[in-house]
Order: C-alpha cells, then structure tokens, then sequence
C-alpha cells in the first residue's frame, strides 16, 4: 500500500470562536443549549465544524464561517443550504435543519441532524471501500433526474470547461514555459488539448452530483454510508462522482483506479 497518506485536514476555528451573538442565534433556533462541542478536524474550510451536544439530549453537526479568513467561504456555504435543501429524503445525506445567515460581511452558519458515523480509515479498507462504491452508485440512481435544474445546480460541463483546461491555458497563456515540458508532453501538447477540449461534453448528463467526494466527505455508520459536503453540487453524467473519486483512493492508500 505504500507510506501512510497524510490526513485531510485543514486549520479549524472552535464553538467558542463564534461570536456570542450568533451562538445565542443558533441556540434559539434549536431550541435549547449547546452544553459540550467537539471540533471535527477533517476537512479544509477554514471555519468551525463541530458535533454539538444540546441540552435536552440532541446532538447536532454545525458548520460556520465569517468573510475572514476565506472571503468565498460564506458563499460556499449558502450555496450547500441551497443543494440540501433540494435534495430528496432518499439521499444519503444528513438533513439540514437551520440556517443562519448575517448577510454580506457576517456569519453564515449550518446545522445538520447528526449522523452517527466515522471516517472511512485509512489506509483505504476493502471492505469499507465496496461499501462507498455501492453507495455511489445508489446515490447516482436516487438523484437522476436532478432534484434541482441545471439553471439552479449549474452544469458540470459548465465547470469542466472552467476547471480542465491546463494544457490550452499553457499554449496560449504561457508559452514561455512550454520549455520546461518533459519530451512527451511537448511532443504530445495538441492531442492532450483535444481530450480535454472534449471533457465538457463528456460530461453532460441528468444527474445531481457532488463533484468533491473524497475520504473527508464520506461519513460510516454500521447501516448507513453517508455523503456530506455539498457545496460543489451540479447536473451531469453519474459516473463523474465514481471517475472523481478514483484517484483521491489510490493517494490515501487504495488500490489503483
């Protein structure tokens, strides 16, 4: 398997880092106090996330952040509000329960029912990695056709046509640096720009997708693989989410796509 992947995990701000009046807002939108938070570490939004322990027994899951450090943050999070609350109860996904949001400049804040599960460990397990491939081929079917419309969602080619493009960008904006190619690549240069030139297209499909499902975003209980995370959510073919996954397996200690 190799050398032990590095975890995926960013810097985490705490509960107690928000502002008292956005922790007495969310208090009085559940309905009772939050008596003990455990930071989650994995991740990279620079925000809290955290499993919250209220005072009449729940437990939730809150994911916040401010306009500082990461301005393109709180949009990120406005538009997961936006997917969850789309998506059908057949998903495989914790249900949103409340969002607070300050506006331009403030807090945005989401909290989610709990779901009561780990990490998948890694080194990447057989037995846990069947599992998550099953499940994404379950989530594939129940999010076909899309809950939202690809006017709402975006496209996936839309992205790709964004996102994929690296060897145009280096022909037409970079060429001073063609000469730091290896021999294959500069030789190769025009064909590699037709295949991604035709990754758009490739891509158009029906389905709601996640587009970032990775080790972190992937939550297991005994009974339930669960998807979180969906900031990045668009319409396209439901083999894009199994075809992105693949890669990040093989460098968290999994077999080779």
């Amino acid at each position: 398997m190799g050398a032990t992947p590095p975890p995926a995990e960013g810097v985490r701000l705490h509960w107690g880092d928000i502002p008292a009046r956005v922790r007495a807002a969310v208090e009085q939108a559940l309905g009772s106090r939050v008596v003990s938070a455990a930071t989650q570490p994995g991740g990279f939004s620079p925000g809290v996330a955290a499993r919250l322990q209220l005072a009449d027994g729940r437990r939730v899951f809150l994911k916040a952040v401010a306009h500082t450090p990461n301005p393109d943050a709180p949009a990120m999070h406005r538009r997961e509000a936006q997917m969850m609350a789309a998506l059908p109860v057949s998903a495989p996904v914790p249900r949103l329960l409340h969002l607070y949001d300050e506006g331009e400049g403030g807090w945005v804040v989401l909290v989610y029912e709990e779901a009561a599960g780990r990490q998948p460990a890694q080194p990447w397990q057989p037995d846990e990695l069947a599992r998550v491939l099953d499940a994404l081929v379950a989530l594939g079917d129940s999010l076909t056709p899309s809950p939202l419309p690809v006017e709402v969602a975006g496209a996936a080619s839309d992205q790709f046509s964004r996102a994929l493009c690296g060897w145009r960008r280096l022909r037409d904006e970079q060429p001073s640096r063609l000469a730091q190619l290896d021999a294959w690549s500069l030789r190769h240069l025009e064909p590699l720009i037709e295949l991604e030139a035709a990754a758009p297209a490739a891509v158009a499909g029906n389905t709601l997708l996640h587009l970032d499902i990775r080790a972190d975003n992937v939550l297991l209980s005994p009974e339930q693989v669960w998807f979180v995370d969906w900031p990045h959510a668009c319409v396209g073919a439901a083999w894009v989410d199994l075809i992105g996954f693949a890669p990040s397996v093989t460098m968290q200690g999994g077999p080779p796509p």
